[in-house]
C-alpha cells in the first residue's frame, strides 16, 4: 500500500502552528487546532503588459515583475540577423531605455535585481566569457568566466551567482560556475548537459530546469536539477519537456516555468519544491524570452518579448494567488 511518504518523500509534519512560508502541496497536522492542514496554490491568470519598445528574443534579465531589466537579445527582422546592446527597464507599468550594454550580445546569463545586476556570457556572434555588472544606469566591465558560452541556465545574485550549461563552440556543456562577488570558480558539474533550459533560486537553494540535451525536438528534456552550493540532485521533472522557456523564481520550491518550443507553446508551470503543477497558459505562445527574473515569485512574473516566428514585444504579466493553508476535510 502506497504512503504519504512515498508518493511526496517526507511524512506529514506535526506542528503548534502553520509552517511559514507555505509551499504548495504541503500536508500537515496542527496540533493546536487539532486538524490536518495542506499548502492549496491559488489560481493564477496571465494578463497583457506594456510592450517593450523593441522586438527582440535571448535576451538576458533580471529583477522582479515591477522592478524589471532587459538586456541584449537578438533582432531577426535584419538581414543579416544581428544582436542588440539595448538595456530597458520596467517599472510596472512603462519601460525606459537603461544604460547600453558594452557590446551587442544575445544569450547571457542573467542575475540579480535592476539597480544591482549582472550579465556574463553569451553569443556577439561567438562565445564570449566577459561579464558586466549594472547600477541601474551604466554597465561597468568585471571578472571574465571560466568558460565561454550562452544559453546557459543562470540564478543568484550579482554577488552571489550560478551559471550552468549552455553553448560552447558548437556543443552544450554539463559547466558550473559560481561567483562570489570578485570573481569566477568551477564547481561541481550538472549530472546532464543541457542548454535553452531556466533556472530560478539562489546560490545555496537553486533549480535548474527544462531544455535541450541533444540536436533536434528529441533533445528537448524536462528535467530539474536542485543545487545546494556544492552538490546537484535530481528532482521531480516537469510536465511537458521543451527548451527555450522563460522561468524563475525567488528560491528553489517557488519558481516557475513559461513557453517554449517545440512547438512554441504557451505552457506554464509551477513548482513547490516536490512536484510541478501546470498552470494556466500565457496568450502568445513563444520561445526564448528575457530570462530570467531570478528575483520573480510564484505571485507575479514578467514574460517578456521572445520569439513566435519573428521577434515580438509582447509582454505578459503572471498574477498568481498566494499559497494558503487549507483545513482537511473529509465527505
Amino acid at each position: 500500500m502506497a504512503t504519504y511518504k512515498g508518493i511526496q518523500g517526507y511524512t506529514v509534519q506535526n506542528l503548534s502552528s502553520d509552517p511559514s512560508p507555505l509551499i504548495g502541496g504541503q500536508l500537515w497536522y496542527n496540533n493546536s487546532t487539532g486538524k490536518f492542514k495542506v499548502a492549496e496554490i491559488g489560481t493564477g491568470a496571465w494578463a497583457s503588459a506594456t510592450a517593450t519598445p523593441t522586438a527582440m528574443f535571448g535576451s538576458g534579465g533580471a529583477g522582479t515583475a515591477t522592478a524589471a531589466l532587459s538586456f541584449g537579445g537578438h533582432f531577426p527582422p535584419a538581414s543579416p540577423s544581428i544582436t542588440r546592446d539595448l538595456t530597458f527597464e520596467y517599472d510596472g507599468s512603462a519601460w525606459t531605455t537603461g544604460g547600453a550594454y558594452p557590446t551587442d550580445i544575445e544569450g547571457p546569463f542573467g542575475f540579480g535585481t535592476q539597480t544591482a545586476a549582472m550579465g556574463s556570457g553569451g553569443q556577439t556572434p561567438t562565445k564570449v566569457d566577459t561579464s558586466n555588472t549594472y547600477n541601474g544606469s551604466t554597465w561597468t566591465a568585471g571578472p571574465t568566466m571560466n568558460t565561454a558560452r550562452e544559453s546557459g541556465q543562470s540564478f543568484g545574485t550579482q554577488t552571489a551567482a550560478v551559471a550552468t550549461g549552455g553553448w560552447t563552440a558548437p556543443t552544450r556543456v554539463s559547466l558550473v560556475e559560481e561567483f562570489n562577488g570578485t570573481a569566477w570558480s568551477e564547481e561541481t558539474n550538472m549530472p546532464a548537459v543541457k542548454a535553452n533550459g531556466s533556472g530560478g533560486g539562489t546560490l545555496t537553494a537553486g533549480l535548474s530546469f527544462l531544455g535541450t540535451d541533444a540536436p533536434g525536438a528529441g533533445g528537448r528534456v524536462k528535467t530539474s536539477y536542485a543545487y545546494n552550493g556544492t552538490s546537484w540532485t535530481a528532482t521531480t521533472d516537469a510536465n511537458t519537456a521543451r527548451s527555450g522557456c522563460g522561468g524563475g523564481g525567488a528560491t528553489e520550491t517557488t519558481t516557475m516555468t513559461y513557453g517554449g518550443e517545440p512547438p512554441y507553446t504557451g505552457k506554464t508551470e509551477q513548482f513547490n519544491g516536490t512536484s510541478w503543477t501546470e498552470v494556466a497558459d500565457m496568450s502568445t505562445a513563444r520561445q526564448r524570452p528575457s530570462n530570467p527574473l531570478s528575483q520573480g515569485t510564484q505571485e507575479a512574473q514578467l514574460c517578456i518579448m521572445g520569439d513566435t516566428g519573428a521577434a515580438i514585444t509582447t509582454v505578459e504579466e503572471w498574477n498568481g494567488a498566494p499559497v494558503s493553508a487549507k483545513t482537511v476535510t473529509v465527505s
